[in-house]
């Protein structure tokens, strides 16, 4: 060990010394300052870059607005209602049940109510993601059973909670890990329709005691705490029954994207499972195909024959409804948007009955063209309304008019039945 190496060690350098030890130089000996070329240079770690703290304000947004409701529906709700209320029954000094509660007992009941519409809405969601999985592979041949979900550019498996539905687009800002490519918003879209019509439905179906469905005999038992203590359980399953029909809605409205058609097969499957389930439970069959032209079918067909009835004759309205009135669009959209169109006016004859099934598509092709009207006048050049956007507005304005139908049910087929009983 040369002289100036033990004084290294031992710390007994001078103050020039020591600088240059510093600079990354050690001298040859103990009366040299500086570096010269012939000095060994000391090896330095690279510095790792600290990482800048970002704020997702997409995140932010979200939890502020789950806040902001929760507050509004738990805490400056019942006061607007109790002033409404008092507004329209000034005589009145009694309030109903729900507003003459605690306040304890009626923020535990409304948390309880916020927390059932938001489980209802994340459940929906969960499920727009498994549609969007359905959607992308079962056109290309692809497998839904095996194989998890992956960035579409580099092929990177997503991570649990990168495919969380909702907060994993969110939480990425909508762009991969890896590659930081952009993921498509249309799978953020679809993940929130499902959850809002799993949450409409569940609100003005199951809340309400089925109020919106035409001849539902439970129609009294409505309320948060009549669903948990006392399930109707054909309420229940009417709720699922549409939920799946509209989800099978969205999901083929999804694939309209795509170079290839939805496969016939599994949607064969998926309506006779639907129709079984109809023909099976008589009380899923809400609308009989004979009315409102006739009070009785087939009274002595058995229990099952008005129900297929239903199913038979609503299939082919839908089927018949949609093929023809798919011409008015078939060369503006292609077959596939075409096709998908049929089977989607088919599916809603054999759920809901032929009657639904007519005024939805007649309503549907009346706002549709009203909204393709308005749009071609605020954007008069070509280049801005392209076929994607042309059988999005048609979709959205089909579902859309299909659950407000789902919605207003009971007072759509009184007044129909009305008119046409004049």
């Amino acid at each position: 060990m040369s002289e100036i190496s033990r004084e290294l060690a031992d710390g007994n350098l001078s103050d020039e010394q020591q600088h240059g030890v510093e600079d990354g130089c050690i001298p040859t000996d103990a009366n040299t300052v500086g570096c010269e070329p012939s000095h060994t240079p000391v090896e330095r770690k690279p510095r790792t870059r600290r990482r800048r703290f970002r704020i997702n304000w997409m995140l932010v947004t979200l939890f502020v607005s789950l806040f902001v409701a929760y507050f509004f529906y738990v805490v400056a709700l019942p006061e607007i209602e109790t002033i409404l209320f008092q507004m329209a029954n000034p005589k009145k000094k009694i309030l109903p049940p729900e507003l003459e509660m605690k306040w304890a007992n009626r923020i535990l009941l409304r948390t309880c109510e916020f927390l059932f519409v938001c489980w209802f809405f994340y459940f929906g969601a969960s499920i727009g993601s498994f549609l969007n999985v359905v959607a992308w592979r079962v056109p290309l041949g692809r497998t839904i059973v095996f194989g998890g979900s992956k960035c579409p550019f580099c092929d990177t498996r997503l991570s649990f909670i990168d495919n969380t539905p909702i907060l994993g687009w969110l939480y990425l800002q909508g762009r991969c890990r890896t590659c930081r490519l952009p993921i498509a918003p249309r799978y953020l879209l679809i993940e929130i329709a499902v959850g809002v019509v799993f949450m409409w439905l569940a609100l003005w179906q199951l809340v309400r005691g089925g109020g919106n469905l035409p001849g539902w005999r439970f129609a009294g038992r409505n309320g948060l705490v009549n669903i948990v203590l006392d399930p109707q359980w054909p309420l229940i399953g009417l709720y699922l029954l549409h939920v799946v029909m509209f989800g099978i809605l969205i999901m083929l409205a999804t694939a309209n994207s795509g170079k290839r058609p939805f496969p016939i097969f599994p949607l064969a499957l998926i309506g006779f499972g639907l129709a079984s389930t109809k023909i099976v439970n008589p009380s899923l069959d809400l609308v009989a195909w004979y009315l409102p032209f006739s009070k009785a079918g087939f009274p002595n067909g058995g229990p099952f024959a008005n129900p297929a009835l239903s199913v038979l004759i609503g299939g082919i309205a839908g089927g018949v409804l949609g093929w023809s009135s798919s011409f008015v669009f078939k060369r503006q959209f292609g077959a596939i948007v075409v096709r998908h169109w049929t089977l989607q006016c088919f599916l809603i004859g054999v759920v809901l009955g032929w009657q639904s099934v007519l005024t939805i598509v007649m309503v549907t092709l009346v706002v549709y063209g009203v909204v393709r009207t308005i749009y071609r006048m605020l954007q008069p050049e070509p280049s801005n309304w392209t076929l994607s956007n042309q059988s999005l507005g048609l979709n959205a304005c089909f579902i859309t008019v299909a659950l407000v139908h789902h919605s207003f049910w009971n007072q759509i087929a009184h007044q129909i039945g009305l008119l046409l009983a004049i």
